[in-house]
């Protein structure tokens, strides 16, 4: 695969496609290759901060064809296959968005359910019931299906996003696998420091967030580490 120019952190306009590589699995239960433009988020946004460290170690490996399989087939994006033909991602979204600003038109997919059968109510109704949605914008609005974005280049960015990823990043709480850990966080940081904050002064937001993740008040939160 030829590399792809770098892009800048957008999530408007792809960096032109490379393709994809000639590795597929037949196995039952073993990722197989679907193009990007077949994935739907399950959630509304993502940290951009996050994506862009992602992006970096894809770009790092995608000008050589057995690296970015390499790296890709370590990190099968877990989806459910919905009606549409569509495959609704679990996890992996800022993985799944630094692919698409860097290129690479296809990922390796594990397929944990197959609800392609269902109206498209059903699925989202069963989506909710399981755990496997996070209908919210950027502003804590809860979407509804028809509003969550219908591919991955349609993520839109959430600054409580980045500052949970950024938290996590240095040591204020612990990595975890309850669904939709950061976002809890993120939305813990909402309530806590402004966006005018964040923007103004990112290091400092950062500064307090570090402190306000090991107050009592974080206690609850998944990954908490207790008071320093």
């Amino acid at each position: 695969m030829p590399r792809a120019s770098r892009t800048p952190v957008s999530v408007t306009k792809p960096a032109a496609t490379r393709p994809a590589p000639a590795v597929q699995r037949d196995a039952a239960g073993d990722p197989i290759l679907i193009p990007l433009d077949k994935l739907r988020p399950t959630q509304a946004v993502v940290g951009m901060r996050a994506v862009a460290a992602k992006r970096e170690k894809v770009e790092d490996r995608a000008h050589k064809e057995r690296k970015i399989i390499r790296f890709l087939e370590k990190r099968p994006i877990p989806a459910v296959a919905g009606p549409g033909g569509g495959y609704f991602i679990v996890d992996h979204h800022h993985l799944s968005l630094a692919l698409w600003q860097s290129g690479v038109d296809r990922a390796f997919v594990r397929i944990i359910d197959d609800w392609s059968s269902l109206t498209r109510g059903m699925f989202w109704t069963s989506m909710a019931r399981t755990g496997r949605v996070y209908p919210f914008d950027a502003t804590g609005r809860r979407l509804r299906p028809h509003e969550m974005p219908e591919s991955v280049h349609r993520l839109r960015a959430d600054h409580y996003r980045d500052l949970a990823w950024s938290v996590r990043e240095e040591g204020g709480y612990e990595k975890t696998w309850a669904p939709f850990a950061e976002f809890r966080w993120a939305s813990f940081f909402r309530d806590h420091i402004s966006l005018t904050s964040i923007r103004r002064d990112y290091d400092h937001a950062l500064e307090r967030a570090l402190g306000l993740a090991r107050s009592r008040s974080a206690a609850s939160l998944p990954g908490y580490l207790g008071r320093y």
